[in-house]
């Protein structure tokens, strides 16, 4: 790719993008994190709760589209740094909530200003990286969740264990976006200024691609294997800690902690998408390789629940966790950078990520729901039957495919 930025910067880019995307989970998961303190200390039902996240995941969902369509037009060096700061004022608000009515709404305008994020980043990183760096791109972007997950957990698995009240994570996330933001502005003022003084000495050729109807299809299936990706990768995140202390008695600053396992497991998730995107370019063969994996484990963890053993449960939710991990990274993250040539990255990322969100809207307040009124074992069947549908759409669209490359 012409125009591409130095070594140097484009690994100070990578580190910038890392920085305000880990920030913003930060700043995202932190009510998650809290949940069971806010269920104890407000008194509101799974399912009332589950809703906040719910407002969250529409507004982040939605507005991944609008943005994704709209990245194009945006300079990623205002559009991510208001976005951040926007986030820290929110999270700030959330202090001064007694209810979780206030919350929800608060939470929707949080989703708003944070659907503005992975579009850009991603448009930022197509748009100034070589292709030699868009592996390590993927890689250290894999990261953000595991190193914002295991901060917003920590966090709240602290305040509860020294009996903070829950506000406290919402102070401390006001303030690590707000700094962040300030961060991404200045750095990306030098990125941009290095950009200009290389497109002076270069003349970029755009490629002209037309889409064809296998990549479309190919599309097309991935987008459903999102909202299968997003429900139960956000219902496990969200609902592990409460499963912990309701079917094994784990205190709930203990299954906060533990619960910082699973995130930290997506690296290793995302370094198994590397070695194995090598060997395998079909997007699709990928997906169903992993879908087939989490078929196996969501049946054992419905066959050996009933043994109450928590270290055995909590394994298989970590091989979960990494395994949704893995698909996550390939659908937003491998998808939008390697198919730049054929389809705006900024729009694919944004549209992908969109799909992913409707399955986590799906997840929190309906996973809530048949918990509260079929117990955690019908929480699990679910997820089953999910992985099940990706897995056997994934394989057809595999299938498919190949056949129209033999006509």
């Amino acid at each position: 790719m012409t125009n591409s930025l130095s070594n140097k910067k484009s690994n100070f880019l990578i580190f910038l993008c890392w920085l305000a995307y880990t920030s913003a989970y930060v700043a995202r998961l932190n009510y998650n994190a809290s949940m069971v303190e806010i269920l104890s200390q407000l008194g509101t039902t799974k399912e009332a709760a589950g809703t906040v996240s719910s407002f969250f995941f529409f507004a982040y969902g939605a507005g991944q589209l609008v943005n994704g369509l709209l990245s194009k037009r945006y300079n990623t060096k205002y559009s991510v740094m208001i976005a951040l700061a926007a986030s820290s004022v929110i999270n700030l608000s959330m202090t001064l909530c007694s209810g979780i009515d206030a919350m929800k709404y608060l939470w929707f305008f949080n989703g708003v200003f944070q659907s503005i994020l992975w579009s850009s980043l991603i448009k930022t990183l197509s748009d100034n990286l070589a292709d030699n760096k868009l592996s390590r791109a993927v890689m250290v972007m894999s990261t953000t969740v595991a190193s914002g997950t295991f901060a917003a957990y920590g966090l709240a698995a602290l305040f509860s264990a020294i009996s903070i009240r829950w506000t406290a994570i919402f102070y401390v996330s006001s303030a690590v976006a707000g700094v962040v933001a300030v961060v991404w502005f200045v750095g990306m003022g030098s990125i941009q200024k290095e950009k200009k003084a290389i497109a002076k000495t270069e003349n970029q050729e755009k490629k002209q691609f037309t889409l064809t109807p296998a990549f479309v299809f190919t599309v097309c299936v991935i987008l459903i294997c999102a909202v299968a990706n997003g429900f139960i990768k956000d219902g496990i995140t969200t609902w592990v800690p409460s499963i912990l202390k309701e079917e094994f008695g784990v205190p709930a600053s203990l299954s906060i902690i533990v619960t910082l396992l699973l995130p930290v497991l997506s690296i290793f998730g995302a370094s198994l998408v590397k070695i194995l995107h090598k060997k395998m370019k079909n997007e699709n063969t990928l997906n169903g390789i992993f879908y087939f994996t989490a078929i196996i484990l969501s049946a054992l963890i419905i066959l050996t629940i009933n043994l109450k053993s928590a270290p055995l449960t909590l394994a298989l939710f970590g091989g979960t966790a990494c395994i949704m991990a893995a698909i996550n990274n390939v659908i937003t993250s491998v998808v939008p950078l390697y198919s730049r040539d054929k389809i705006d990255s900024g729009l694919s990322a944004g549209l992908l990520n969109t799909f992913c969100y409707v399955g986590s809207t799906m997840s929190t307040s309906l996973l809530g729901k048949i918990a509260d009124t079929n117990g955690w074992n019908a929480v699990f069947v679910c997820i089953l039957i999910f992985s099940v549908a990706a897995c056997v759409i994934s394989f057809a669209g595999v299938l498919t495919t190949r056949k129209k490359h033999n006509t």
